[in-house]
């Protein structure tokens, strides 16, 4: 038997004959036309309950649902359950009336019984109730159509209005909202599509559950585990009317990244383009949120041991001390000068190599806090104790690589690594603000022959730049001169 819907089944049991319906011929002043005048309208008047014998038309219980005139008809959306604890008052909180400019193709008789209402009905357009027993105005399915409207503000009325083949005819005059019925045609096609595409995935989806629940997990062997897929385009469509504001749960996040990877191969084929937008744009807030990091450290409390772990996770940073490529070979690389009772020994802070040629060089850090200049001597200002300490440590640290590499780069050197001329790269301290204080720091690191010496801030500030460089500006000019160091 075929399934009837909740108010078609609700209707079937009455025994009292109703719901109920009167019309009301009105004169062209709106008011009850009396017999023999010419009609100019009609009003339609509904009542979910008995209308006692003797009632005047518009009287109470009557409920005024609809006006029809041979140009316009006018709707009141209400509730028309009588158990409903709404019943009478309007669907909508600001939208009070719907109405239609010629809403019917064919000419048609102001209706003067419920045959011919019923039968005006049926022309209305698609998306509209057709039957007065159920209640009247735009579709269940369409009402976002009207809630959304009711949201400006001034507007109690929404006229529809043109023919379906003619766009661009939404405007207002409040309290009236003038909706083309090119629009709504559009809009109901759109709603209708999604409502469809949600049942249908909603469906499967109970199917899939079902399978794996009840056929999969009790006979494995004879049934496979179905897996949900999603319909072409599902992606594209959700995204291009949330664009802006989608906010991703880490889990949401983690799906998109896995979603991306396992379609690179693609993606590199078909979108190209978009593929390296994406990298760009990776690149740049990684580069950001690395610059944010290195910021915060900056601090002179920062411990020498905190800027080692930082730096050997993110070794691009200390790419920014060489003027070419170089990449990391490892943290604390033995560099020789053990005892024959194994004692002893020196150990850099990483060890890194020329990407081009495979030459080595030595890393040594200290601390932002490090002093780089002692106490002034006759007006000029001498390097200080830790900053003479750390280049005299990283020449040491040299010496020895170089001495003991047959022995300690064994390893190395089947790899193609090189000790031509090892480079030493000292990372300590934050440039000096006093103008003297600068003056002495650079002219000793610019006697330095074959060691470079660079602050933390100026690794950061190197960063930056790289950053403008990226994101479309200007670079911004180093600080100070650099030597290659190596």
């Amino acid at each position: 038997m075929a399934s009837v819907t909740n108010s078609e089944y609700r209707q079937a049991q009455r025994t009292d004959g109703g719901p109920f319906l009167a019309l009301l011929p009105l004169d062209d002043t709106g008011l009850p036309a009396k017999p023999g005048e010419t009609i100019a309208g009609v009003d339609v008047f509904y009542s979910d309950v008995p209308v006692p014998d003797g009632t005047a038309i518009g009287a109470d219980p009557w409920l005024l649902i609809m006006n029809v005139t041979t140009e316009m008809l006018t709707i009141w959306p209400i509730q028309q359950r009588f158990g409903h604890r709404d019943y009478g008052k309007p669907l909508f909180d600001s939208i009070r009336r719907i109405m239609l400019y010629k809403p019917i193709d064919d000419e048609y008789e102001l209706p003067t019984d419920n045959g011919m209402l019923e039968d005006m009905l049926e022309g209305l357009p698609v998306g509209f109730y057709k039957d007065w027993r159920y209640g009247l105005g735009l579709r269940w399915e369409f009402r976002s159509i009207i809630t959304t409207i009711q949201d400006m503000p001034d507007i109690d009325t929404i006229i529809f209005h043109a023919p379906a083949d003619q766009p661009g005819t939404d405007f207002t005059r409040p309290p009236f909202y003038l909706l083309g019925m090119h629009t709504f045609h559009a809009l109901r096609k759109q709603l209708t599509s999604i409502s469809e595409r949600h049942q249908r995935a909603a469906r499967k989806e109970k199917r899939t559950i079902c399978h794996n629940t009840l056929l999969h997990r009790v006979a494995p062997e004879s049934f496979q585990k179905e897996h949900l897929s999603l319909p072409p385009d599902t992606l594209a469509e959700m995204t291009s009317c949330a664009s802006g504001g989608i906010k991703l749960t880490k889990r949401d996040q983690r799906a998109a990244v896995k979603l991306v990877q396992q379609h690179t191969t693609s993606l590199a084929k078909e979108e190209p383009a978009e593929l390296l937008r994406l990298k760009e744009n990776i690149e740049l807030v990684s580069l950001r949120e690395l610059i944010d990091r290195c910021t915060q450290l900056l601090d002179v409390s920062t411990t020498e041991p905190k800027w080692q772990s930082f730096l050997s996770d993110n070794p691009f940073i200390l790419t920014m001390a060489f003027h070419y490529p170089v990449v990391k070979i490892g943290d604390t690389p033995y560099v020789g000068g053990k005892s024959f009772r194994g004692s002893g020994g020196s150990h850099s802070d990483f060890l890194m190599a020329a990407a081009a040629t495979n030459n080595l060089a030595l890393v040594e850090i200290k601390r932002p806090g490090t002093q780089l200049v002692g106490t002034a001597y006759r007006g000029i200002y001498p390097p200080s104790h830790d900053l003479s300490g750390a280049v005299a440590q990283v020449v040491a640290q040299r010496s020895e690589l170089q001495q003991n590499f047959r022995l300690v780069g064994a390893e190395l050197d089947r790899k193609g690594f090189r000790t031509h001329s090892i480079a030493c790269v000292v990372v300590a301290g934050l440039k000096p603000t006093d103008e003297e204080q600068a003056q002495g720091f650079e002219q000793y690191r610019h006697t330095l022959q074959g060691v470079h010496v660079v602050t933390f801030d100026e690794l950061v500030d190197r960063l930056k730049a790289l950053h403008e460089l990226l994101a479309g500006g200007q670079p911004a000019l180093p600080t100070e001169p650099i030597e290659p160091p190596f």
